[in-house]
């Protein structure tokens, strides 16, 4: 069974601030955005914009991609990408403004002292599961659609596996945020 939906209430924007970006911002940063603080990550889905790669891979936020190398242009346009967020970064801010609206991917915050290899190499190892027939499929995981209906069917033990170095997975859905803990 998944937590409830964190709603956070926006405080009154600063000119030209979405208050709802703002209350996302605060849900994902309580203790401020330092190198001791749990640090945020997305699990940003290629595959739903075309416009996400290029604004990955020719940002400024440390990124790296799900899939190994070589990939050819198509597949690498289309591939899952653990972005490291900073809250005050207007890219990153920008990144969740189209999380809620596009279903860009999910939210990861993991402790401080885990990096985002770390974080990768764990991840890579969701990528891909078999069916009852011995088949192997691709697990879109970071689908925060697929996310929110996979999670509250885990068993403890599953959602310790799932999660890994991980606090708590949050899935964007429009101005509000369902975080996921490990710990039902």
């Amino acid at each position: 069974m998944s937590a409830a939906p964190d709603i956070v209430a926006a405080p009154v924007p600063a000119p030209g601030r979405l208050p709802e970006l703002d209350a996302a911002v605060a849900a994902l940063w309580p203790h401020g955005d330092s190198l001791n603080a749990p640090q945020v990550h997305m699990l940003a889905d290629g595959a739903r914009d075309v416009a996400i790669a290029p604004m990955i891979r020719f940002g400024k936020l440390d990124y790296d991609c799900l899939f190994a190398e070589p990939l050819t242009p198509r597949l690498r346009a289309a591939a899952p990408y653990l972005v490291h967020l900073a809250a005050a970064s207007a890219q990153s801010r920008e990144m969740l403004r189209r999380c809620g609206d596009g279903h860009w991917g999910i939210l990861v915050s993991a402790p401080s002292h885990v990096t985002t290899r770390q974080l990768r190499l764990h991840f890579k190892k969701l990528l891909w599961v078999h069916d009852e027939r011995g088949r192997k499929l691709n697990f879109r995981f970071y689908d925060p659609r697929v996310l929110s209906v996979y999670l509250p069917t885990c068993t403890q033990e599953e959602r310790d596996i799932f999660f890994g170095p991980a606090e708590s997975l949050f899935c964007m859905q429009g101005a509000s945020l369902q975080r996921y803990d490990r710990r039902t």
